[in-house]
């Protein structure tokens, strides 16, 4: 069975090199080419890292813009991309599923489903159309991404989202287009985890982009004047902003800047309290580490992360202000059973492993092979 995988659109491997999740993100295909699988990799690049290392694992890569010359201007890519699927019609001649990587990009994948003749799978980590609205973008940006998502569940033949709060949300919106909808979670490795009386005890650790979406002001505001030193691992444009009301709360921030997923899982093991702010999420990956770990999560209380975290069993949530969450914090620190709560806490490995995920998503392929 030779599954090609369509990249997200302007995603490549050197994408995943750079933003340091290259190792973690083959290691789905990997298993499953044991199984009898080949993958094709379609990238959105010139040249590729790795490429003689993914041919250990039956993982062919095709960059787009070795065949297709690259402008300097986005509009004339867009329109370039719809010609991707007659460009690269004989190679892609063995191919038996067409699978795209997140919704962006899927008109692509879509017109590759009747181009080759072959089913399509679109699997998205979350919901690029809720995003854009919780995220207050353009009308012109929610407007093409809902008629973008409309298409993508009209033509897949089976559409995965990692949570059943995105399944809910596309059958609210999309009812009559929702049918071939399938909940595949994120996965997550088992660890060997450090003893919390060897973690961190008074700093506390939060992972993401340092973008409006995950709201580190509030956890700054919530630590003023505190003893905690808070550390963040991520980089984003809002940086040199949260620098600055750092100091005006007198906050003790450390900004550990960009991190590839072995030091983030390394990072885990060394802290006992893990926070998470954001203001809407998917599947987060971050937190599913944390809970993982071991570590004793502390998260805002939104639906996607309600879905993983049970209050006070495997993990707390707060409403979405400065004193719920140091308030909640505290609370934690005393008088709680945290051994417990991180035993809990790791037994998410039992709904979200890398061997159960890559089981389903291999069956998903079987069942859709014609």
């Amino acid at each position: 069975m030779n599954i090609l995988v369509v990249f997200t659109y302007g995603y490549s491997i050197n994408t995943w090199d750079e933003s340091g999740t290259f190792y973690k993100e083959i290691e789905s295909y990997k298993l499953i080419s044991k199984n009898d699988v080949r993958f094709t990799f379609l990238t959105f690049a010139k040249n590729e890292p790795y490429i003689d290392y993914l041919k250990n694992y039956n993982i062919e890569v095709i960059p787009v813009y070795k065949k297709i010359k690259f402008s300097k201007y986005k509009t004339i890519n867009y329109l370039k991309s719809f010609l991707i699927p007659f460009k690269f019609r004989s190679d892609l001649k063995n191919i038996d599923i067409v699978k795209q990587n997140q919704l962006l990009g899927s008109w692509i994948s879509i017109i590759l489903k009747y181009v080759l003749n072959k089913p399509l799978f679109i699997r998205t980590g979350y919901d690029m159309y809720e995003f854009s609205i919780k995220a207050k973008k353009k009308f012109l940006t929610k407007f093409l991404y809902k008629w973008l998502t409309f298409f993508s569940l009209y033509f897949a033949d089976m559409y995965s989202v990692s949570s059943k709060c995105d399944k809910n949300f596309l059958q609210k919106n999309f009812n009559k287009q929702s049918q071939n909808l399938v909940v595949r979670p994120n996965w997550v490795k088992e660890v060997m985890v450090t003893d919390l009386d060897r973690r961190h005890d008074n700093r506390l650790l939060c992972i993401g982009r340092l973008e409006e979406q995950k709201n580190h002001q509030l956890i700054i505001s919530a630590f003023s004047n505190t003893s905690y030193q808070i550390d963040f691992i991520g980089e984003g444009s809002l940086e040199s902003e949260l620098k600055k009301q750092a100091k005006i709360y007198n906050t003790n921030i450390n900004f550990l800047g960009k991190a590839n997923n072995e030091e983030i899982m390394d990072s885990l093991l060394k802290y006992k309290y893990y926070i998470t702010s954001s203001k809407y999420e998917g599947n987060p990956k971050s937190t599913l580490e944390a809970l993982s770990s071991g570590c004793i999560v502390i998260a805002s209380d939104i639906p996607n992360h309600r879905e993983i975290i049970k209050h006070g069993f495997n993990g707390f949530l707060y409403s979405e202000n400065k004193d719920s969450l140091l308030n909640t914090f505290e609370n934690v620190t005393k008088n709680i059973d945290l051994k417990t709560i991180s035993s809990n806490a790791r037994n998410i490995f039992q709904s979200n492993s890398l061997e159960l995920i890559v089981k389903r998503e291999h069956n998903d392929l079987k069942s859709l092979k014609v």
